[in-house]
Formats: structure tokens, C-alpha cells, sequence
């Protein structure tokens, strides 16, 4: 019955730190001033226990690092990686994101010069440096996506136009 009132938030990743940081990524994109809830819970042999939230500081758009009560130490930590983390639905702060970077797989991908390199067919999200994997001719390549690289962005016609650097696609 309670599972019923909590939705899913994400799934351990890995420790953080020495002194019981875990790593979420979190199965939505979150903005830097998501405001996570007092409580969350980890399903530890099917069964859903509640963790208070120390403190916790947004690592990257899908990961959270999150200090939990009576989690002192990596040995105490590492036990909790894979697990499954659950919110309260009446507690959560559900984001209200008009479009996600789930949303760029199917772009095109134009150069500065107008030229087709393909389509975006997968992401990774890498603290600090975001990449889109473009399909180019048959094979894929890895291109930075960010602020200082995005030209336009054309949601209508599913188009991104990037300054891709010299070289880049011949690798």
C-alpha cells in the first residue's frame, strides 16, 4: 500500500567521498535550484526504507549528491549502491521542464557552415561536459554540447546548429 504513495526518483550510482556521500541519478532532469525533499527512500530487499537527507548539493542536470542520517563512512555507503531511491508523491516537487535532453534524440545536427552531420541518436551526461553521440555517415561521434558550442536551436523543426571545431568529425 505505501509504495502506491511514493513515485521513483532514481537508483544509487556509486559512493561519493569518504564520508557516506552517494551519487543518485535521478530519472528526470533537474534544474541547479531543484529542491529535493526531507526524506527519501531506498528499496533494500524489495521493501522501501526511509533515509533523512542531511544535505545534498545538484552534481550535474540528472544527478544529486546526497548525505543520508547515520551515514558516516564509504563501508556504510557502499552497501546502498544499485538501489532503487523513491520519493513521496505528496512531497516531491515534480520539475516542470517543457523539454528534457531526452528530447534532442532525432535532432539534426548542422555545423556553423550549414552542413548535415546527422542526427542525434544518444546523450551522456558527464559532470561538465555534456555530449550528444551524432550518427555521421555510418559512424558515430561524440560532439560537446553547451552554451559556448550552441549556435541555434530550432525545437519546430528539430534542428540544433552547433560550432563544431575543425577535425572534429574525422576522428
Amino acid at each position: 500500500m505505501f509504495r502506491e504513495k511514493c513515485r521513483e526518483f532514481g537508483i544509487v550510482l556509486k559512493t561519493h567521498g569518504v564520508k557516506g556521500e552517494l551519487l543518485i541519478k535521478t530519472v528526470f532532469e533537474i534544474s541547479d535550484n531543484y529542491e529535493l525533499a526531507e526524506s527519501i527512500f531506498l528499496e533494500i530487499e524489495g521493501l522501501l526504507v526511509p533515509f533523512f537527507i542531511e544535505e545534498y548539493s545538484v552534481s550535474s542536470h540528472q544527478t544529486f549528491i546526497v548525505k543520508l542520517s547515520f551515514i558516516d563512512n564509504k563501508n556504510k555507503a557502499v552497501r546502498f549502491v544499485d538501489c532503487n531511491v523513491f520519493i513521496e508523491k505528496s512531497k516531491s516537487k515534480t520539475p516542470k521542464v517543457e523539454f528534457s535532453t531526452s528530447d534532442l534524440i532525432g535532432f539534426s545536427v548542422l555545423d556553423q557552415d550549414g552542413k548535415d552531420l546527422g542526427k542525434i541518436i544518444d546523450f551522456m551526461d558527464i559532470p561538465g561536459n555534456f555530449l550528444i553521440t551524432v550518427m555521421y555517415g555510418n559512424k558515430e561521434i561524440l560532439v560537446p554540447f553547451n552554451e559556448h558550442v550552441l549556435i541555434d536551436f530550432n525545437k519546430s523543426k528539430k534542428q540544433v546548429v552547433l560550432d563544431v571545431q575543425d577535425g572534429l568529425v574525422d576522428l
